[in-house]
């Protein structure tokens, strides 16, 4: 009969850490980053489709914001 062998504990492999938590103030920074990324897209989509604000009548607003009477 054979003495049983002692084997060392194998260690399982070490995952990369996990970065640390953003504060709040950076997660709004990027959110805001974000969301003025998102309209400055949408503006620049409006004013490639030709689109102009329309008042309440239905009548084109000029570039000052009054409209046209």
């Amino acid at each position: 009969m054979s003495e049983p062998r002692y084997e060392a504990p194998v260690a399982p492999p070490q995952q990369p850490a996990a970065p640390a938590p953003k504060s709040l103030l950076d997660q709004m920074q990027e959110l805001l980053a974000s969301v003025n990324a998102d309209l400055a897209d949408l503006g620049s989509d409006l004013e490639a489709s030709g689109a102009r604000a329309v008042d309440r009548n239905g009548v084109p607003e000029t570039p000052s914001g009054a409209g046209a009477r």
